[in-house]
């Protein structure tokens, strides 16, 4: 097993690759028309509850792939319209008003790193009871990563929220919890 040390080593080295911009950057693919809206029920079913712990969603923002739990994922949606936001930080993308609410929408990309803001996205991740959404791409189905799979950080300092990284897929995890617990230090609750 690696030391905490070479987990921080590994993740800081992978964004730094990954957060480098590319010689000659790829256009973004255009929006699909076709509008497909997914409901994930996380409240539904006995033995399926138990794998969601494994499942992942891959998310992609500025290049870089993200793993959110699917457990704290609630529904997925072409990115809407949005009010545009009451604050000036570049991380907040505005407000999009759902039937039960209004969720903050951020920019995925620039939680990453502030200099990523304003990165193509094509998919709002409305996040467990609808208050926080991540704007981002997904174009990949869900993964199960093991959890024996995944080198997890501990007591990290920079970038709370990123939980750990999976070697295959390679992709960093995203703790959806402390990334809550962040947004709201960083944007207010």
């Amino acid at each position: 097993m690696r030391t905490m040390h070479d987990a921080e080593q590994l993740v800081a080295d992978y964004l730094a690759e990954l957060l480098t911009p590319a010689a000659h950057a790829v256009p973004a693919p255009a929006p699909s028309t076709d509008v497909k809206v997914v409901a994930i029920e996380p409240w539904r079913g006995g033995a399926a509850t138990a794998d969601k712990a494994c499942r992942y969603l891959l998310c992609v923002a500025a290049g870089v792939k993200l793993a959110v739990p699917m457990a704290d994922v609630t529904h997925l949606l072409p990115m809407p319209p949005l009010t545009p936001p009451n604050i000036t930080n570049p991380i907040c993308l505005g407000r999009w008003r759902h039937p039960s609410g209004e969720a903050r929408v951020v920019d995925l990309a620039a939680v990453l790193s502030p200099d990523m803001a304003g990165a193509p996205v094509t998919t709002l991740v409305i996040l467990r009871d609808r208050i926080w959404a991540l704007a981002c791409v997904v174009d990949e189905e869900t993964v199960d990563i093991s959890p024996d799979a995944i080198q997890w950080r501990d007591g990290a300092t920079t970038r709370p929220w990123l939980a750990g990284m999976s070697l295959e897929p390679k992709c960093g995890v995203v703790g959806t919890t402390a990334l809550i617990e962040w947004l709201e230090k960083e944007l207010g609750p």
